[in-house]
């Protein structure tokens, strides 16, 4: 853009900035939602400022861009409140239960939950999501070298937890996080975390 375009923009943001603020406050129900299209508008005018017309006109330009900058945020905000209401009416019947029935399951998501966030995640990753070390590397943005090592020292990290805690001797079988959807049950054993 040359430098007599950017003047050209400059005093028109000048000269219509405080309109544009009140077309877009009166619109909106948040200031930040009034600073998004004001924001909006003049980032339109500024990559189409040839087409923005010169004089008195300018300012009704900026009216029907604004207006239009409105009715897109308007129907993305429809949008993604119906799709939160469809997520939502999906998930009713869905519930999660982490609540283990013995004494080493207890002991287990105990030490889980006691560990780092990043070694949690990383363990959940990989036994109750099923993702291998190298998709969950992924996931949590590293190479899968680095996530072979992180999940192993994350694993010798809960073994550690759990034996300082006493926990009882593993189970063959038992209860762990459940998924209950209505129809199919998923049961996943906490020691799963340590084996894998």
């Amino acid at each position: 853009m040359s430098e007599a375009e950017q003047e050209r923009f400059s005093a028109l943001y000048l000269a219509t900035r405080a309109q544009i603020t009140a077309y877009a406050l009166r619109r909106t129900t948040t200031r930040e939602e009034a600073a998004d299209v004001v924001a909006d508008t003049y980032e339109i005018a500024w990559r189409k400022l040839d087409d923005v017309p010169m004089g008195p006109d300018d300012l009704l330009w900026l009216y029907v861009t604004a207006r239009h900058v409105l009715a897109n945020s308007t129907r993305r905000i429809h949008r993604r409140d119906r799709l939160v209401a469809r997520l939502a009416e999906s998930l009713r019947g869905v519930g999660w239960a982490v609540q283990p029935s013995d004494e080493a399951g207890v002991v287990a998501l105990s030490c889980l939950t006691s560990l780092p966030a990043d070694d949690r995640e990383l363990l959940m990753l990989t036994a109750w999501e099923g993702l291998s070390s190298t998709d969950a590397g992924r996931v949590l943005g590293c190479s899968p070298t680095a996530a072979r090592i992180r999940l192993h020292r994350a694993r010798v990290r809960l073994r550690s937890e759990m034996a300082q805690a006493g926990a009882p001797p593993k189970r063959s079988a038992g209860t762990g996080q459940e998924l209950v959807d209505g129809s199919t049950t998923t049961r996943l054993v906490p020691e799963e975390v340590v084996e894998q």
